[in-house]
């Protein structure tokens, strides 16, 4: 959906509502449509035109609408004498993001004469989890690739906390989460944020205990803010980044001006051909970049052509599929990371830079990301027309920037972990659970993500337990292994 298109319809809803008019139409049908053409226009809205939505209604506008008029659409849902508007609120209030909206869908799911409606919502959901797993190539997965411990359960009033950081779907049907969150408190990282499946987390928030979510950016935390049973950290993935075992040489001569680390595979989202486009302007003329990033060969052939389309070659050097242990010593060749993604959650690439000592310019309307973290010690956050001039003032004072300091004194695997603890211990007290040892140390690498190799042989035990009950519960031909 075009972006025009997309915000009129949100532009309509708030008019009719304020009007009066919503009402008129007397047809259960037509309001369907509308939901569902909302639903796509929200979603073209907060991820696709991100850049054109900050720049012209503001990103807030779509979330304002929704705050403002939910409270009408709750009045009409909990005290209209119309069966008709009553029911047609709830389904609004049900199937949109508006505050509230995960206990109002999941009590329509649990009635006894479902909507049909909410029933093929719900389905859609199934079968896109199916679908998921059905077309995950590996059919051998390990616990410690997507999921960890850290910390055990102690005793009946002392759960564990189990940290979910990757293939979310996999433990997104409800006998497993039953399972989990009867031993467990989870901490889920969504990896692309809330922004891109508002309705689908509510899945993880169905336990005794509330949900906790990682979330770096503000619009996912604010949200989460407005569900039942849920409660958000800004801390996720990049936060518990590691360091490195020797500190970047910043006397060297640098190769590169510019850096661009994000995967080839997804170029629509990470927006590699804007920043091609951002390189052929006069004031970044003569100004070498370097692309990095994962990708499979034809997207980076592809890649390579729109390099050649615009003359850049020369000044344009792409290696792909490096492997994470060498892209430290790239990254110190270059003067400074861009990093133009529609979102993110606490994006890895932002933190390697300011480890490695690198300042980044990020595009402010990139929802997913800790847009404070973004000073005069670590770069500029900026919306797209003021990319090309920013970029170039941060290189011509690339000098007086001093990221990698911020790193060790902001984030990090130590210090996430240490607040992360912190975070987990009072809420456990808070909801009268037993604390009587603290989390083991997280990171952001490798397949385990412990900060200890013996932490994971200490989880064994655990994350067997896990992928029995995962095993039972997935598809036939999908193995799970601790």
């Amino acid at each position: 959906m075009d972006y025009s298109s997309a915000l009129e319809l949100v532009k309509a809803l708030a008019r009719d509502v304020k009007a009066g008019h919503l009402w008129a139409l007397r047809d259960a049908a037509a309001h369907r449509r509308r939901r569902q053409d909302l639903w796509m226009a929200l979603n073209a809205l907060l991820v696709w035109h991100r850049p054109k939505l900050e720049a012209e209604a503001g990103l807030d506008y779509p979330y304002k609408v929704l705050r403002e008029k939910g409270a009408i659409f709750a009045g009409f849902a909990s005290g209209s004498q119309d069966p008709f508007v009553r029911h047609q609120a709830e389904l609004y209030l049900a199937l949109l993001p508006f505050p509230g909206q995960w206990r109002r869908l999941s009590t329509l799911e649990a009635a006894a004469n479902k909507d049909a409606e909410v029933v093929d919502f719900v389905r859609q959901e199934e079968a896109k989890i199916a679908e998921k797993i059905s077309e995950k190539p590996e059919k051998t997965v390990h616990i410690r690739h997507f999921m960890q411990v850290l910390k055990s359960p102690q005793d009946p009033h002392e759960k564990g906390v189990l940290r979910l950081f990757a293939l979310p779907y996999l433990v997104a049907r409800a006998p497993i989460l039953e399972a989990l969150t009867r031993r467990f408190v989870l901490f889920v990282e969504p990896p692309m944020g809330i922004v891109w499946r508002h309705s689908w987390w509510r899945r993880f928030c169905s336990g005794e205990d509330p949900c906790l979510f990682g979330l770096s950016g503000s619009e996912d935390r604010q949200f989460i803010a407005t569900q039942h049973h849920a409660l958000a950290l800004p801390l996720a993935h990049g936060d518990f980044l590691e360091d490195l075992n020797k500190p970047p040489c910043t006397k060297e001569p640098k190769a590169f001006d510019l850096v661009f680390n994000a995967t080839f595979d997804d170029m629509g989202r990470k927006r590699h051909l804007f920043m091609l486009d951002l390189l052929t302007h006069q004031e970044l003329s003569g100004k070498t970049a370097l692309f990095l990033g994962r990708g499979r060969p034809e997207n980076v052939q592809a890649f390579r052509r729109a390099v050649a389309q615009r003359g850049l070659a020369p000044r344009v050097t792409v290696r792909p599929n490096v492997p994470r242990r060498e892209v430290p010593a790239l990254l110190s060749q270059c003067r400074l990371g861009v990093h133009l993604s529609l979102y993110e959650n606490a994006c890895r690439a932002v933190m390697e830079f300011f480890r490695s000592n690198v300042p980044c310019v990020v595009s402010a309307s990139m929802a997913g990301i800790n847009l404070e973290m973004f000073t005069h010690e670590t770069g500029a956050a900026v919306p797209d027309g003021r990319l090309v001039q920013t970029i170039a003032e941060v290189l011509e004072n690339a000098h007086q920037y001093a990221p990698r300091r911020w790193f060790l004194r902001e984030s990090g695997s130590l210090v996430s972990t240490r607040r992360l603890n912190e975070a987990l211990k009072t809420l456990f007290l808070e909801w009268g659970l037993a604390w009587t040892e603290d989390i083991v140390t997280l990171t952001s690498s490798g397949a385990s993500r412990y900060g200890s190799r013996d932490d994971e042989k200490r989880f064994h035990e655990e994350h067997l337990w896990i992928a029995q009950r995962l095993q039972h519960a997935l598809p036939f031909g999908f193995q799970v292994l601790p």
